[in-house]
């Protein structure tokens, strides 16, 4: 890369390595820029903060980026946990909107990541976010590749989002400090994106006609399809970016409006021709393109705007207790006692570890009752803060407190009317609603905030938590009365590592991936059926979900593992030489690795051998421990 002399006190352009080429280019673009705009190197972080009011107008005005960006930033969060991340959504401005995981850990940094701040290019000089923005393309700015020597302890990747037709609408972040870089970061966050982008191509494109397409037949509803919509003469009314990558249409938020581009101009085939193929139902069937390119196809009927697409619904509902029986006994034994209590107005409570499938169970179990065509609403007692939960649970009327909507607000108990309430972590509901909530549940109604009125809901109340709610109980932080009133049937689902289920659940997990037909190497089968899965269930899925991406349709390896995963695996080994089993693995390990270094009085070779791993990955281990 060249080298130049700014106007700034910047002597140099930061030297890019090889092998990411293309971001490297970019990365000097955006000094450049900089350079050209006079952008202040020295500024400090908290001077780009907008005010309470202009986020309020912020978040509003994105609040379908927001409802369909949650989901995807918590599976991110999920896939990138224990690893001191931070999931970041900004807006086409780069404002930050929304943030989740723990974060940086230096102070100062941390205050300039908060909902408010802007990372524009012009704000912040060469940021990941910033930049992908002004490059419309993913990008990675690790430490002194950032413009501002104040951010050059970050890591970060980031990744614009598009809504229909190319609009440049927000960008998906992961940042974290330098000195913990994570791999496969950016590939993680580009898979998020793509998700986001995919949801809202489905809450806003309009047509009446849908053309589901790929070169592969097996991508064909997946994250990968190519999707486009066309109205009843032909006409294409919205693609989404895959599709538009394999038409070669240009990139460009106008272009649909510039052209009228028909479906013979794409495909090499009539309209009325394609729409008799159509008339045999939900049919995979090869097409050509114009260019000569083959691929496979298949139609679907829209009203107005696309909805429901199976894989771009939640998870969640993609199961059912038919299909989560895959041969565990414990979980067989929960199954059935939920299918003789179901529709007999029993409330359930769901217990499990974190990660174990409370909620896909609680889901299954709403999918097989009567209310199944009626909402299920799901409330996390523990994500609220104290202050909110109350009026998210009640709703509120107009007035009700500084900030509330003008119209009031109905809350998630009234939601769940003819449906089902889940109330997720409730072990962690303040004292001062469990006994409204159980006022609630006695007299059958609700009474919002500020009102007078109470309104007569019917739901079916399934609770879960991972705590032993006794022990509340007996601590005076659970209300007895409650717990007895939300427990008619207890089930308890089984950690991943007690289950016998484990290539079936893998299976059924491929399966709602739309990826039943993946392989798995014999070596990764072997390193999951010794791992101790501390995530259980949604560790697997997100383990799984990575692995996929990474793969890209090959087969899952060892490569595709991430360093995260295997650091669990080997902590899990090492432990088993530990002599104090009251600390936690990774202290376990730590002190087995030190003990081990003075048997072997700092043989490398030696302490490798001894505890199952490579030379490599001791010394990775050693030099956290300051021991290298």
């Amino acid at each position: 890369m060249s080298k130049f002399s700014p106007a700034s006190t910047h002597t140099s352009l930061p030297v890019m390595r090889d092998d990411q080429l293309a971001i490297a280019e970019a990365i000097e673009r955006s000094w450049r820029r900089c350079m050209v705009k006079g952008v202040d190197e020295q500024a400090p972080a908290h001077d780009q903060i907008i005010t309470a009011q202009e986020l309020t107008q912020r978040l509003e005005k994105n609040r379908l980026l927001l409802t369909h960006a949650e989901p995807e930033m918590v599976t991110l969060s999920g896939q990138i946990a224990h690893t001191r991340s931070l999931v970041i959504l900004t807006d086409n401005e780069g404002v930050i909107l929304r943030t989740m995981g723990e974060g940086v850990e230096q102070g100062d940094i941390r205050a300039s990541l908060l909902p408010g701040a802007s990372w524009s290019e012009e704000h912040r000089g060469t940021n990941a976010i910033g930049t992908a923005l002004v490059e419309r393309a993913p990008i990675s700015v690790q430490g002194a590749e950032h413009f501002m020597a104040y951010h050059h302890s970050l890591s970060c990747s980031a990744v614009p989002i598009f809504a229909a037709n190319n609009q440049l609408v927000a960008t998906l972040d992961v940042s974290n400090d330098l000195n913990q870089p994570q791999q496969h970061t950016l590939a993680l966050v580009k898979m998020a994106a793509q998700m986001v982008e995919n949801r809202l191509f489905h809450a806003t494109a309009q047509g009446e006609i849908g053309v589901h397409f790929h070169a592969r037949s097996e991508f064909i509803g997946t994250l990968w399809e190519g999707l486009a919509l066309f109205d009843h003469e032909g006409q294409l009314r919205a693609i989404n970016r895959s599709g538009q990558f394999q038409f070669g249409l240009p990139l460009d938020e106008d272009v649909l409006a510039k052209r009228r581009v028909q479906f013979s101009d794409v495909f090499d085939e009539s309209w009325v021709t394609f729409k008799q193929r159509c008339q045999g139902g939900d049919l995979l069937f090869p097409m050509q393109l114009q260019n000569g390119a083959r691929l496979f196809a298949r139609a679907s009927f829209q009203t107005s705007t696309l909805s429901r697409p199976a894989v771009f619904q939640p998870r969640e509902s993609a199961a059912s207790l038919e299909m989560l029986d895959t041969g565990d006994t414990q979980l067989k034994l929960a199954i059935t006692q939920v299918k003789q209590v179901l529709n007999r107005d029993i409330p359930m409570l769901v217990l499990g570890e974190t990660g174990a499938g409370k909620e896909l169970f609680s889901r299954a179990i709403h999918d097989a009752s009567a209310r199944r065509d009626q909402p299920f609403i799901a409330v996390n007692c523990a994500a609220l803060p104290e202050g909110l939960i109350e009026a998210e649970l009640f709703g509120y009327e107009e007035g009700a407190y500084t900030g509330a909507k003008r119209k009031g607000n109905s809350g998630k108990i009234q939601q769940a009317d003819g449906g089902t309430l889940f109330l997720d972590e409730i072990g962690d509901m303040p004292l001062s609603l469990q006994a409204r909530l159980l006022r609630v549940l006695q007299e059958r109604c609700v009474t919002p905030l500020g009102s007078s009125k109470s309104i007569p809901v019917n739901f079916m109340l399934i609770s879960a938590t991972n705590q032993k709610l006794k022990d509340k109980v007996a601590a005076g932080e659970f209300r007895s009365d409650l717990y007895y009133r939300i427990n008619g049937l207890a089930v308890q689902l089984p950690a991943l590592r007690q289950r016998q289920d484990l290539q079936r659940l893998i299976s059924l997990i491929l399966q709602v991936e739309q990826s039943p037909e993946s392989e798995i190497s014999a070596e990764v089968m072997a390193l999951f059926a010794r791992h101790p899965w501390p995530g259980n269930v949604r560790q697997l899925h997100n383990v799984l979900r990575t692995a996929l991406a990474l793969a890209d349709g090959g087969v899952i390896d060892l490569m595709h593992l991430t360093q995260d995963f295997m650091d669990e695996l080997e902590d899990a080994a090492i432990s088993h030489h530990a002599v104090r089993p009251a600390l936690t693995l990774k202290a376990q390990s730590d002190e087995v690795i030190r003990s081990a270094m003075q048997q072997h009085t700092g043989n490398v070779s030696a302490v490798a051998r001894q505890l199952g791993m490579s030379r490599n990955t001791l010394y990775r281990r050693l030099k956290a421990l300051h021991l290298a």
